[in-house]
């Protein structure tokens, strides 16, 4: 490995420092729990040795499972260590990166380091999630590729290359951003590659030996785990997920409410998630790169466009409208950040020149001073960030969702969408609550596969349709094929599906919604003492505790409303002092909660 860092042993031990720095700093304040997001549903693939939204994320599947079989903390904290790890990781291959092209230590320590405690990037450094291991993986990916564009004869650099390409896809197929700042690698050495075309095979060998970990899924499938999406038993079933079909290739989301709006917008968040600092640094960088290191600089300026503005456009995401929108596309700031970290050790440099020749002393007094201010920027910054970051005491999503295993009555059918559904899930096939429940996601209850898997997996469950539309095959004809079944909702079931309107009405019990006949009457004392009981055991979470821009809004809106509507009901019927109570509860639990504040001022006047 010594052509990728050099024979100087300050290199491997400035590698190791930053590594071992961003790893303390993650692993205190990573996630001990699961969180909102994709995280529960990942741990779950992980620890069952199951098949993860699509498109299936086989390789982290698999280095997840390792993980989970650790012998440290819970099974999400242990799977949480692994982005620890690989972001930590990722710091140390931008170091030896950096330093391999400005053949400074300080500089490629500075970009290192700034990288490492990018807000975005440190937070998305704590929890189970797929980018942390594709940053990773695109790091490296560009630490080779730089490595044989100086080195062409190091044949095996430009194989590991394609290699990673490959293995890349089989985690995170945002790595094909970077294919045409790849090619134009491939076509800076056209010579050599004219002179043994043999190369060109190898390295497509080697780019499909990395798709390799894709043959997981049928194997997964084929073994049954107790969560295996897409039910993958032919090439075309793994070509559908592959491509994710359920999705639509080309687009990140197709929730309506969640899609249009400003594409300034969003490049806009993209620039602010650099921070000021990196910005100054990368802006200046680009500039000394393009003097200095013109192949780079137009392999990174290509990457960066693709992978930012270009895919933040495409992703058609409305930041305005769509709630927690900006969470969503965050994570998706990480891989240009990783490709334009580099470029900040030129900008050090070109700064501490400057301030240099401008002082009339030395590069080193000068870059002194610039590392000095730099590292106070870091340290301000790290310290300022540390408790609104900070994931090791983040017990929400756990709680909410023992909450809601608690209020479900045994032998019930559980309808769940949204993020919830996830962490639900989590908890019946990890930890085996809930087991006496048939959950039933509903957004997945569209698809063939989920239908066929709900009926082989539960049998004491009847699915009367094949695929579920909301309108033709909708809830009213499952409940009624299960007529001896408890049938409650958590959450919403959305606008489309409007069969139980005439014959059933919601009954609140605590943070589920039962569905009751008409005909079966409730008297409204007996509703309220109910509730009293499931509120007083349930852990409400502080409103300062809780991150309003991540789905966690929506738990505290899942908490609240139940009070609102229980509130409503009181006040139709004329009992005010029931009414105010839980009118007060609602807004204890959501401080922010217009329709209660209007509620309750009508209530008072």
């Amino acid at each position: 490995m010594s052509i990728l860092a050099g024979s100087n042993s300050k290199t491997w031990a400035g590698a190791i420092f930053v590594v071992s720095v961003a790893a303390v700093l993650y692993f205190l304040t990573a996630a001990h729990d699961i969180v909102v997001g994709d995280s529960p549903e990942l741990i779950t693939a992980a620890a069952t040795l199951g098949v993860a939204h699509e498109p299936g994320y086989p390789l982290f599947t698999m280095l997840g499972h390792l993980f989970s079989c650790l012998s440290v903390g819970s099974i999400p904290f242990r799977v949480n260590l692994l982005s620890v790890i690989c972001h930590g990781a990722t710091v140390g291959v931008i170091y030896l990166t950096a330093n391999r092209l400005t053949r400074s230590h300080l500089a490629a320590l500075i970009a290192a380091l700034l990288l490492a405690a990018n807000p975005t990037f440190w937070s998305w450094s704590l929890v189970a999630e797929v980018f942390p291991l594709n940053d990773l993986i695109a790091a490296t990916l560009i630490l080779f590729l730089l490595a044989w564009n100086e080195q062409p004869q190091q044949y095996a650099l430009l194989f590991m290359s394609a290699f990673l390409a490959g293995l890349g896809l089989t985690n995170h197929q945002t790595i094909v951003l970077l294919g045409p700042a790849s090619c134009f690698i491939l076509w800076q050495q056209r010579s050599i590659l004219r002179e043994r075309p043999t190369l060109l095979l190898v390295a497509a060998v080697s780019f499909f030996a990395g798709l390799l970990p894709y043959a997981y899924i049928p194997w997964a499938s084929a073994h049954h785990p107790t969560y295996n999406w897409g039910n993958v038993s032919s090439i075309s079933d793994l070509i559908d997920v592959i491509r994710r079909r359920t999705y639509g290739s080309s687009h990140l989301v197709s929730v309506p409410g969640y899609t249009g709006g400003s594409v300034i917008a969003r490049i806009i968040a993209l620039l602010a998630s650099f921070g000021l600092t990196t910005l100054l640094f990368t802006a200046v960088g680009l500039i000394a790169a393009y003097r200095q290191a013109r192949s780079y600089f137009w392999f990174g300026l290509v990457g960066f466009l693709l992978a930012g503005p270009f895919f933040v456009w495409i992703t058609n995401l409305n930041l305005a409208t769509a709630p927690s929108a900006l969470f969503v596309l965050q994570r998706f700031f990480l891989l240009p950040q990783v490709i334009l970290a580099p470029f900040v050790a030129f900008g050090f440099l070109w700064i501490a020149n400057l301030i240099g020749r401008y002082w009339r002393r030395t590069v080193v007094n000068a870059s002194l001073i610039v590392t000095a201010m730099t590292a106070v920027s870091i340290t301000l910054r790290v310290a300022m960030d540390y408790g609104r970051i900070d994931q090791s005491r983040n017990f929400i999503e756990r709680r909410f969702t023992e909450d809601v295993w608690r209020t479900v009555e045994s032998g019930s059918i559980l309808i769940a969408r949204g993020d919830i559904a996830f962490a639900l899930m989590y908890f019946q096939k990890v930890e085996h609550i809930g087991a006496d429940t048939e959950l039933v996601l509903l957004p997945l209850l569209s698809t063939r596969w989920y239908v066929q898997q709900l009926r082989d997996q539960h049998r004491n469950i009847t699915i009367p349709f094949d695929r579920y539309d909301g309108i033709s095959n909708n809830l009213k004809k499952v409940i009624e094929a299960n007529s001896n079944r408890p049938f409650c909702i958590v959450g919403t079931i959305g606008s489309d599906d409007h069969s139980l309107d005439e014959n059933y009405w919601p009954y609140q019990r605590g943070l589920l919604l039962v569905v009751e006949p008409r005909s079966k009457n409730i008297p409204l004392e007996q509703m309220i003492q109910e509730n009293e009981r499931f509120f007083d055991s349930y852990h409400l979470p502080s409103p300062a505790a809780i991150r309003t821009d991540t789905f966690e809004a929506d738990i505290m809106t899942m908490y609240a409303w139940p009070a609102f509507r229980i509130a409503n009901d009181c006040a139709t019927v004329g009992l005010r002092d029931h009414a105010r109570k839980w009118y007060q509860r609602a807004l204890a639990i959501n401080p922010q909660f217009p329709e209660a504040h209007e509620a309750l001022a009508r209530l008072e006047h």
